[in-house]
């Protein structure tokens, strides 16, 4: 399930990366579209496990469903979501996507060859998504672009990550 799923959710992710930039979507736009991404995402993801039962699966896809089931749960059930909230989920989100990559660096022996790579990436994401959590609400107009381009990262960094692991395996 690995190398499929992942190409395909990064891909998604960084499409709609580009379209938050392209369409200079607002906070609450965007906010909204991640969390339908999200579920989305999680209910596609664990109908493939379900059916799938019986194939090995990496731990970190299993984190990763959680994260996106709980970040888009978490958007549809709070009760008045504001420009601010969707900052904190966002940044929240890219955080722990961020560790998964440090953890994947520094404790996957196949992913030694890019530890660098690994590692610098989930810095840099855990440290973008603190900048977002901390966003002046004067400058509002350009977090989206920020967002945009944090997500365009990581779903291109993903994608090549996975193909990257792929060849090594």
């Amino acid at each position: 399930m690995g190398s499929g799923y992942r190409i395909a959710r990064s891909t998604f992710l960084a499409l709609y990366g580009i379209i938050t930039i392209a369409l200079a979507l607002s906070i609450k736009e965007f906010g909204i579209y991640f969390g339908v991404i999200l579920m989305i995402s999680t209910a596609i993801s664990s109908i493939f496990i379900f059916l799938h039962f019986d194939k090995k699966i990496d731990k970190n896809i299993i984190i990763e469903i959680a994260m996106d089931g709980f970040a888009g749960l978490i958007i549809f059930t709070y009760p008045d979501p504001t420009d601010r909230f969707f900052m904190l989920d966002f940044s929240f989100w890219i955080a722990v996507m961020g560790m998964l990559y440090m953890v994947k660096g520094l404790f996957d022996k196949k992913s030694s060859k890019y530890l660098w790579l690994y590692v610098l990436s989930g810095i840099m994401m855990i440290v973008l998504g603190f900048i977002i959590l901390n966003y002046s609400t004067d400058y509002l107009g350009s977090v989206s672009y920020l967002i945009g381009i944090v997500l365009s990262y990581y779903g291109l960094l993903s994608i090549y990550l996975e193909k990257v692991d792929k060849q090594i395996s």
